[in-house]
């Protein structure tokens, strides 16, 4: 293509001056006699629903793209050395890209404004440099479009560089690796298009009606105006133009246009390519009507930098609640006590590690900590799991966007947990109390209608309109009933039954604010402990800010965060066997176990499998047999970092031939001596040793059968009790003469009087 110019059209014949004056006047009055805004307001509805639309069925497009290849476009084969392998890579190409015009949803078969979104996914997905530390490169074509766009001549350099990026730019390959980075960039991008399809869907359903009037208002002013020719004039004269300009184009297909006003002043595309530092693009986002690859490339650039997920996260793959364990765990001294799994035990001076933390979590919090440790840190508790829930809820709503946490797993949790515990006053992992089985009624009516003045909800508790006196309300109601209701509205539930009435009929018509402070218990009254009627919905709880001192809150609690636990339970887990992993793991293994879960494994293509061919055919040859073939390990030899046997040198030197059984471990055998050796200090071997009654001490090392411990333990008390000191036997006393003598004597002389 040329940089020329389009020469302009030939002006038309001259006519007679009158005749143009009259012409000039008859398209005044025509432009006069149709009605202008009603047809611009036409247009510009019509352009901007054409925009809406292909918007729509771009998002559409994109989705449903990704869905169907998620790891993108497989690369292009590469160059052959031989002409036999040239012939072979020509005919797989073609075979590929006959699949690929086949296929309508190949990212290289959609439309350039869908091609940009893929652009801007892969861009965002490719491999991060973790080993080596280096800065970011998302910004480097930005950089070199800002130098080349300060420059005001055009080297040999530049050209060459722009012709290599235009190469690229029109053979992009859109291929996706298998790693984290990847999976939450092609979450993110899924979302972002399927909400703004949604979006256009409601835009477009809720301006139906006005685009409708406001096309029939524009028909009814081009047929106001269709009687005296004037509409008809004006169409035939743009039809006129359209078919000078088509003429023209046909007989100049060579022809570019290049003198545009605002898109390079007149020099050559080239050159305002070059100077500009526009981004090329497939599509054209003013002439499309949309700009979906913006909108993905915000997204997931904000994944990639890390302003989504922390590092611990690992884009979605792990938990991080080492904040949480720092801030709360560590300091609740009976409810994460490290007592060797008794939970809320008497051992304060230490807390539990954080992989001990991941495995209560992985057990369950009801049943992994009992009732006791709970109620003794229940503010601390309860603060807890209000930290959980916020945080649980925060990285569902990353990783899993299209769950609806509140209504799919809040919302069932909360009404499985209030029927179970209406019907029995506790649920499972907490005592139950019939007497308290009323009180999760509140919350239910605290959602909707907040609480009264007095305290007495309508349908909540008990109705006291219905009694005229104290006596009536004992009479009708039970003390547990009572009980239960001055509980719910923070008075005090002791005394007798007539106490109790008294206490509750004092609310009838009082407000709580107005009673006297004796008749509140010491643990905040009033309605401090009474849930809020202003409901916060930044977790889906509506007690996310309460202050829960009952153990109905707390349950309910649990069982909200005992849910979110159940949903994320493959993250919980792998997030544990992790910490367990890095315990034993070098920087560098670590290093690279980071690498491989960010950047994925890389996957084997037929292309490199067949350069590897070509390099050395029986290497490769061997190589894929060796692959495919069978383990053959007769010995029974362990595995190695390789997946394949260890030599047999090493498995002897370790002495890994050898199995030393143990009976106090359940007959467990361990191979090797420095296994065994190991095991003594480890939890099973302890454990087994306090089953026996016995002390894991050092003086056990090395004792495997149950007998001999018991023997070794019955001999080692025996010197331990002959060594104890025999205060009667062994204390001595000294009399008035300086004579040294024993306690016994001492005392038999000294009730003698002889002393």
């Amino acid at each position: 293509m040329t940089s020329e110019t389009l020469p302009p059209l030939p002006p038309p014949p001259p006519e007679d001056p009158g005749q143009e004056k009259a012409d000039q006047a008859d398209a005044n009055n025509t432009t006069a006699k149709i009605n202008q805004p009603a047809i611009t307001a036409a247009l510009s509805t019509l352009e901007r629903l054409r925009s809406l639309q292909s918007e729509k069925e771009a998002c559409e497009l994109f989705a449903s793209s990704l869905l169907s290849h998620p790891l993108g476009a497989t690369g292009a084969a590469s160059s052959s050395t031989s002409a036999g392998d040239a012939v072979a890579d020509s005919a797989t190409e073609a075979q590929k890209n006959k699949l690929e015009a086949q296929d309508p949803l190949h990212p290289r078969s959609l439309p350039g404004g869908v091609r940009d979104a893929w652009a801007s996914l892969t861009k965002s997905s490719r491999a991060l440099n973790v080993l080596a530390g280096e800065v970011d490169d998302m910004d480097i074509d930005k950089n070199d479009e800002i130098l080349s766009s300060n420059t005001g001549t055009i080297t040999a350099s530049m050209i060459e560089n722009e012709l290599a990026k235009e190469k690229r730019h029109e053979n992009e390959q859109y291929s996706l690796n298998n790693g984290q980075l990847s999976i939450a960039c092609r979450t993110v991008a899924l979302k972002v298009a399927l909400e703004r399809q949604g979006e256009l869907t409601e835009i477009i359903d809720k301006d139906a009606n006005n685009t409708v009037k406001i096309l029939k208002k524009a028909r009814k002013a081009i047929d106001d105006t269709s009687n005296d020719g004037a509409a008809s004039s004006l169409m035939d004269s743009f039809y006129e133009r359209l078919k000078e300009v088509k003429q023209y184009q046909s007989q100049n297909p060579g022809e570019a246009i290049s003198n545009v006003d605002g898109l390079g002043g007149g020099q050559s595309s080239l050159q305002s390519m070059l100077l500009s530092g526009r981004k090329r693009k497939h599509g054209h986002p003013l002439a499309d009507g949309y700009d979906i690859a913006s909108l993905i490339a915000n997204e997931t650039s904000a994944v990639r930098s890390g302003e989504v997920f922390s590092p611990e996260e690992m884009f979605g793959k792990y938990l991080d609640l080492v904040p949480l364990y720092e801030s709360e765990v560590r300091y609740m001294k009976h409810a994460f006590a490290d007592n060797d799994g008794s939970g809320g035990g008497n051992n304060l001076s230490s807390n539990i590690s954080y992989l001990d933390f991941l495995s209560i979590l992985s057990k369950g919090l009801n049943t992994s900590i009992p009732e006791a440790g709970k109620l003794r840190d229940r503010r601390k508790y309860a603060r807890f799991l209000r930290g959980m829930e916020k945080y649980l809820f925060g990285f569902l709503k990353r990783t899993s966007p299209f769950l609806n946490v509140s209504s799919e797993v809040i919302a069932p949790a909360i009404a499985s947990f209030e029927k179970e515990w209406a019907a029995r006053g506790g649920v499972t992992g907490w005592e139950c109390r019939q007497a308290e089985a009323s009180m999760v009624l509140e919350s239910n009516k605290g959602k909707d209608d907040g609480q009264s003045a007095n305290g007495n909800d309508e349908g909540v508790g008990i109705d006291l309109s219905k009694y005229a006196t104290s006596a009536d309300l004992e009479k009708a109601v039970s003390g547990d009933e009572l009980k239960s209701e001055l509980a719910r509205l923070g008075l005090k539930c002791g005394g007798t039954v007539s106490d109790r009435a008294a206490r509750l009929f004092l609310t009838k018509d009082t407000p709580l604010d107005k009673l006297p402070a004796k008749v509140f218990a010491k643990k905040g009254g009033g309605l401090k402990n009474v849930v809020p009627s202003a409901k916060k919905e930044t977790s889906g709880s509506d007690l996310t800010e309460v202050v829960a001192d009952r153990r109905v809150d707390i349950a309910r609690l649990e069982s909200i965060v005992s849910s979110l636990l159940d949903q994320v339970r493959p993250t919980l887990d792998g997030t544990r066997r992790r910490m367990e992993r890095r315990a034993t793991q070098t920087e560098n293994e670590r290093d690279q176990e980071i690498d491989e879960e960010i950047n994925g494994t890389k996957l084997d293509d037929g292309n490199t499998n067949k350069n590897k061919t070509r390099e050395g055919e029986g290497d490769s040859d061997d190589d894929d047999d060796e692959d495919d073939t069978p383990i053959y390990n007769p010995k029974n030899v362990p595995l190695g970092w390789d997946g394949k046997p260890i030599p047999y040198w090493l498995f002897k030197l370790h002495g890994l031939n050898h199995f030393y059984p143990c009976e106090i471990c359940g007959n467990e055998s361990y191979r090797g001596r420095r296994n065994f050796e190991k095991h003594f200090t480890e939890s099973r071997h302890a454990y087994g040793m306090r089953c026996l009654g016995i002390p894991n001490t050092k003086h056990f090392h090395g004792v495997t059968k149950i007998e001999d411990a018991q023997e070794l333990w019955s001999k080692l008390k025996t010197v331990l009790e002959g060594n104890q000191f025999d205060g009667v036997e062994e204390e001595e006393y000294e009399d008035s003469n300086g004579n040294v003598i024993k306690r016994a004597q001492y005392e038999d002389l000294a009730r003698q009087g002889l002393l």
